[in-house]
């Protein structure tokens, strides 16, 4: 598959100049937007990478990516350009309309508290993917792909449900630079991602972990429970390299961890000493990250704590 630098907007007809208002050949035509991609402010995608799910999936285990999936709604909520007319009604545009949308999805508390803590200004870019895997953002300063620049980006209230409709997430955003869109978008045809499909790419999975018992004084074993934040379904496959278990800020290598039908999980260290502090997360040992990969599925938990007791 080509890498990113060779596939931006490969099927333009024209781009960024005014030889580009024909008709002939193919059009670069959006459809209406299934997921958003936001990245931290100024990130740029890397020209020499191919973009599938190998290099979007690490971007997220990095921090670089947030996927969100599942747009149901999509408004286009965007300022008009405000015109001065003059005393002999002559025309001229004192103000640029900024670009602002929201989006509305059906997936759950959990998503809808994860949407309002992204509320922020200044601290994000956002690319499209539209509902047939076509991507749209826009050029940094280097050439590279990115995102484009976000002022507002703001958690939506919960729409509760009512006897004709269901519950319903929102955000809503407000892009800064106009010309970022206007002049120097970035178009990539789905055609030229292969078997990549940008519009299925789903978002991290938190996992809720728990302490099953306070360790005591002189224990070998820490127990957690996982559980997935979305349904509290309990969650399986975990493995020893899946698993940061720190005691006193220092890491210990459980000799091994066993996973239980109930969804806990049994971690085998040296004896433990009262006053201790344990942490506990999931953790990609492997590459020293605190996303972790199952398969397809990518999944994160917070770190938690307890002390050991007498």
């Amino acid at each position: 598959m080509a890498t990113i630098g060779t596939i931006l907007n490969l099927v333009q007809c024209g781009l960024n100049s005014v030889l580009g208002t024909g008709s002939t050949g193919c059009k670069q035509i959006l459809k209406k937007a299934a997921s958003i991609w936001i990245t931290p402010d100024g990130f740029e995608f890397d020209s020499s990478e191919t973009l599938d799910e190998t290099y979007a999936q690490l971007l997220q285990a990095q921090g670089n990516l947030i996927v969100l999936k599942g747009i149901q709604t999509f408004t286009d909520n965007s300022s008009e350009d405000q015109i001065e007319t003059l005393d002999n009604g002559v025309k001229q545009v004192t103000t640029l309309g900024l670009y602002e949308f929201a989006c509305t999805f059906i997936n759950g508390l959990a998503f809808h508290a994860a949407l309002n803590s992204l509320n922020s200004f200044g601290s994000f870019n956002i690319l499209f993917v539209d509902r047939d895997g076509n991507i749209l953002g826009t050029t940094a300063s280097s050439g590279q792909l990115k995102g484009f620049s976000v002022g507002m980006l703001q958690g939506q209230r919960l729409m509760f449900p009512s006897d004709s409709t269901g519950q319903k997430e929102g955000i809503a955003f407000q892009f800064t630079d106009r010309n970022e869109l206007d002049r120097d978008y970035i178009y990539i045809d789905h055609s030229e991602l292969g078997s990549f499909r940008p519009e299925k790419l789903e978002g991290i999975n938190e996992v809720v972990l728990t302490y099953d018992s306070v360790p005591s004084d002189t224990d070998t074993t820490i127990v957690v429970n996982a559980k997935l934040k979305q349904n509290r379904q309990v969650w399986t496959g975990g493995l020893i390299g899946d698993f940061l278990f720190q005691v006193d800020g220092a890491t210990v290598t459980p000799s091994q961890v066993v996973e239980n039908p109930n969804g806990t999980y049994t971690a085998t260290v040296s004896a433990l000493s009262t006053n201790e502090v344990v942490t506990a997360q999931l953790y990609d040992s492997a590459n020293s990250r605190a996303v972790i990969n199952k398969g397809t599925d990518l999944y994160k938990s917070a770190v938690i704590t307890t002390t050991v007791v007498s």
